[in-house]
């Protein structure tokens, strides 16, 4: 895959993630990437892709490249408070989008004066196989300008590593086949966004055995922050969190299921 520069979704002020107001964006935990105070009302599409990821609430989308990458786009700190307020939605999940398309529109005033902040982040998740590189120094930018190059790395199985136990994927067992599943009824006040996410995918990571996240039928890997914003997990909502393979029980047992979710959010 040839790289591919990411344009500058917003007009603004470039700004570094470190320098974000939230420890989840400034810590990478959600991945890498850079961030933007907008100065303008259109966050625009940074690349071609297809839309897999729509908060309800409006605030923030999930675009995938032809090559598998998921490029996110949070616009505010904590504007998921706002419920939708400000914002309106130009595209839909499941839609083609090229580079500048308008995404989203907002108001800028209202963000300023309602929400905690402004500042975007744009973010590489679920980044394997992926890296960033190029990032556009601090300073004004207008919405197209090359703001960061998108990668292709060699799978992590072709790279030269030391030894080590490798991790299970989402649906894969370890050689002793214990389920356990608990049962949770969601009391965060704007449900599973994007910051318990990400503290649930850094828990996951802690083991080496799957574990999922399901709701309504559906079920997403707990170390994927699109898979789990995708379920679109609200407050008073009942989900399962299910472990597969005995470090993960190990794990629930001794979290006891809403201790897990209350560690995470």
């Amino acid at each position: 895959m040839a790289p591919i520069i990411l344009a500058a979704p917003l007009e603004g002020w470039v700004t570094p993630l470190e320098a974000v107001p939230d420890p989840v964006f400034a810590g990478r935990m959600m991945g890498d990437g850079i961030a933007i105070d907008p100065t303008g009302d259109t966050l625009h599409a940074p690349c071609a892709g297809r839309i897999v990821g729509l908060q309800a609430t409006r605030h923030a989308v999930t675009i995938e490249t032809e090559s598998g990458a998921k490029i996110l786009i949070h616009l505010g700190i904590d504007t998921v408070a706002l419920d939708g307020k400000g914002f309106t939605t130009l595209v839909a999940v499941g839609d083609q989008v090229a580079a500048g398309d308008p995404l989203i529109r907002f108001d800028l005033d209202l963000l300023v004066r309602e929400a905690r902040a402004v500042v975007t982040p744009i973010l590489l998740t679920d980044a394997t196989g992926f890296t960033l590189t190029a990032f556009a120094p601090p300073g004004a930018i207008t919405v197209g300008a090359p703001l960061m190059t998108l990668h292709r790395t060699a799978p992590p199985q072709q790279k030269q590593q030391q030894p080590q136990e490798p991790e299970l994927e989402f649906g894969q067992q370890d050689d002793d086949p214990t389920i356990v599943r608990r049962t949770l009824r969601i009391d965060l006040p704007h449900g599973i966004h994007a910051r318990p996410a990400a503290r649930i995918a850094a828990l996951a990571r802690e083991t080496r055995a799957a574990l999922s996240i399901e709701k309504d039928g559906r079920s997403a890997s707990a170390r994927s922050l699109t898979g789990m914003l995708g379920l679109g997990i609200a407050l008073g909502d009942e989900i399962a969190v299910v472990a597969r393979g005995g470090a993960a029980a190990v794990l629930l047992d001794r979290e006891g299921g809403a201790g897990f979710a209350g560690k995470c959010c």
